[in-house]
């Protein structure tokens, strides 16, 4: 027993001693390809660096659920550096806008990963075979790409310069800090993020001097001595906690190129790294400066991923999803609902038992390829059951949808045309109508992926709440009509009721009514005793309703956009003849007496208003009487109250005298008789010779008869 123990441990040593520092396939790195997610294959698109020391290389991937994926595995041990770059037939050109998205794995070690990797666009005259200059060891700091600051005596950064990869630019995304500022630790190459506080994202230029600072430290013993060591300018720095990078997950990031400003727009970790859907993420936005990177003005540039690693490593892994100019695709995700017509935003609603059309639009912009072989993993939304489904292409050809793998709201569909400048579209639409249940429910956004081996695109749907359609019924407590006095309020009692399992109460439900055809104000109803009676009372005040029949109509809504039957209430007013409007007190104008007869004119106070309701064809007469003209003492008045009506005259006295008819018109007809007054018609006031001044007054009193 104890002589196998021991070979054991001598077979175990050799194979260390043989493997010496190539990095053996950890359990994270498994891990990393077999959750990897959907990208391209890097065949004749992405290739090593050619220098010796380089150990990266592209690897396949192990998800069973995606298919024609290749990784670029830039780092996965210690001591190790890692460059790989596009191919001379698919350099970046600066020339065109320009898009690329990828997916970046850290490992999954938090505060022990070392020491992350960079994405570098570079016309460094080396090429394929571009490498920082390392000298003997690699430095996990360069990140491959960065100076190498292991001189302790160098005063200014143009030597360290020198050591970087030439003409290039460099996004980095760094695990781990190098923040070393002692005399012992100078010519270590472990200074760089002095003043950083945890993982970052930055950029800058590698080669250019502007991109260091050489800061001077000495130490007294044994021997007074000095030494340099060199931190870096992190440009566009976006920062997080150890979780930001090596936290076991892959990172998505998106880089758009706008070639009329030169700037670089980098958004990181822009769609979940489970689901797929779209984040906002982390972003910045760097000017470039051409002549840094393209100093004989090609319009082109290579562009890859390198890394380095020092005693600690990380696995460090790239899927690519989209590559500049090869081809330029977009998808988009539309859901109408087609039972309204409405189309479906974030944050919409969608009803119940409502049809829709969920159509996924795919786009061929432009490229160096066609997108062909493109194979959609469609993620249909939760609670939307797919009936039927078609492909429509740019050139007018159509396919029916195969839905007989559809399992889980999921569906792959395989286009079998190539999209390309000469045809350019495809719409995937399914068919379908919504789950019906009892509660509102929220529907995620859910990611579809379009993959082909020179492309991949996603799009979202839209996050919606799916709401119940329920049959609400309401009623009458109140009977189907009532008759009224006028001037008296209308009260109809009403109930609804909800189906039977459905959470709602009082508060949640709507009262809209109608009076007459016109809108009213809509009102909650209120809890009251038992919030869930279902009772509710519409109030109509008397002066909101004519004489003679009154219609109201009731609904009732809940927040779903459900809404009850229609319930018809009558009102029926008692038609009448009334006076509208009388004033209280009329005055004639302040008259200067002349000895002669006089006729005095009335003021403006005086209103006499008769309101008829009855129905057409009832006349009225108005009659009216006045007492004498007395003042203060007693005394009367020589004169006398008369009707004019042109030429004819009528003494006003105790006996009723009519001055004016009028006929029902089947509405509510309101009759101004003193408009129809001037100042030589109407009731006016006489005085002769005899009358004295004074203040005079008389009791006016108006008579409204119904006429037969």
């Amino acid at each position: 027993m104890k002589r196998k123990n021991w070979l054991g441990w001598v077979v175990g040593l050799g194979l260390l001693l043989i493997g010496g520092t190539v990095a053996q396939a950890d359990a994270d790195y498994d891990q990393a390809l077999k959750t990897a997610p959907q990208g391209i294959s890097l065949d004749n698109i992405f290739v090593p660096g050619t220098t010796s020391n380089n150990q990266a290389a592209v690897v396949g991937t192990t998800n069973p659920a995606i298919t024609g994926t290749q990784a670029a595995k830039v780092n996965n041990g210690k001591k190790q550096f890692g460059a790989l770059w596009s191919t001379a037939d698919n350099v970046f050109d600066l020339t065109q806008n320009q898009s690329a998205s990828m997916w970046l794995y850290f490992g999954n070690t938090g505060k022990k990963a070392a020491d992350g990797m960079a994405f570098v666009m570079h016309n460094d005259e080396s090429g394929l075979a571009a490498t920082p200059k390392f000298g003997k060891n690699v430095s996990g700091e360069t990140l491959g790409v960065w100076g190498v600051d292991t001189d302790k005596k160098q005063t200014t950064p143009d030597k360290l310069a020198t050591t970087a990869i030439q003409n290039s630019w460099a996004l980095e995304f760094d695990t781990h800090l190098n923040t070393s500022t002692n005399y012992g630790n100078t010519g270590d190459a472990d200074s760089f993020d002095v003043g950083i506080a945890g993982p970052h994202i930055a950029n800058n230029y590698p080669a250019a001097t502007s991109s260091y600072q050489m800061v001077r430290t000495s130490t007294l013993l044994p021997i007074y001595s000095v030494g340099y060591y060199a931190t870096q300018t992190h440009d566009g720095l976006l920062k997080g906690d150890y979780t930001l990078l090596a936290n076991g997950a892959w990172h998505h990031l998106s880089l758009d190129w706008d070639a009329s400003t030169q700037e670089m727009t980098y958004t990181f970790n822009d769609k979940d790294p489970v689901s797929g859907t779209a984040q906002s993420g982390l972003q910045a936005t760097a000017k470039l400066d051409l002549n840094k990177i393209d100093p004989k003005n090609t319009g082109q540039i290579r562009w890859g991923f390198t890394g380095a690693t020092g005693d600690s490593y990380e696995n460090n892994l790239v899927v690519i999803e989209e590559v500049p100019g090869l081809v330029d695709a977009r998808a988009t995700a539309k859901l109408t609902d087609t039972t309204t017509g409405k189309v479906i935003q974030d944050g919409d609603s969608l009803k119940g038992q409502d049809a829709f059309k969920l159509e996924y639009q795919l786009a061929y912009l432009s490229g160096k390829q066609d997108w062909q072989d493109v194979q959609a993993q469609l993620q249909i939304p939760d609670q939307l059951a797919v009936d039927a489904g078609k492909i429509t292409y740019a050139d007018g050809t159509t396919a029916t949808v195969d839905l007989a793998g559809l399992t889980n709201n999921q569906v792959t569909v395989k286009l079998a045309q190539a999209l390309s400048a000469a045809n350019a579209t495809a719409t995937i639409s399914l068919t379908g109508t919504a789950n019906n249940l009892k509660a509102p429910v929220t529907v995620n956004s859910v990611a579809s992926t379009f993959s082909a081996v020179n492309g991949v695109v996603t799009t979202d749907t839209p996050a919606f709440t799916l709401n119940p359609t329920l049959e609400l019924y309401a009623a009458s407590l109140s009977g189907s009509s009532v008759q009224l006095e006028a001037n008296e309020d209308a009260i109809m009692k009403g109930l609804v009721v909800v189906p039977e399992g459905v959470d709602l109460t009082n508060p949640d439900m709507t009262v809209h009514t109608s009076l007459n055809g016109k809108q009213r104000p809509d009102f909650q109803m209120t809890a009251g005793d038992d919030p869930s009676s279902g009772r509710f009372d519409v109030t109509v005040a008397a002066a909101d309703l004519q004489s003679g029949q009154n219609t109201l109509i009731t609904t009732v809504s809940d927040p779903y956009g459900n809404v009850s039957n229609e319930v018809k209430f009558t009102i029926t007013v008692s038609r009448q003849l009334v006076f509208q409007t009388v004033a209280d007190r009329s005055s004639f104008e302040e008259t200067t007496l002349t000895g002669t007869h006089q006729r005095v004119k009335r003021t403006l106070d005086w209103q006499v208003e008769i309101l008829d309701t009855r129905e057409a064809g009832a006349k009225w007469a108005l009659q009216v009487t006045s007492t004498p003209f007395v003042n203060q003492h007693g005394q009367i008045l020589a004169g006398t109250l008369s009707y004019h009506d042109g030429a004819d005259r009528t003494p006003i006295g105790t006996t009723p005298i009519t001055i004016s008819q009028g006929e029902a018109e089947d509405a509510d007809v309101v009759t101004n008789v003193v408009d129809d007054w001037d100042d030589e018609s109407g009731l006016l006031l006489e005085v002769n010779s005899a009358a004295l001044s004074g203040t005079y007054s008389s009791t006016v009193t108006w008579l409204l008869n119904d006429v037969p």
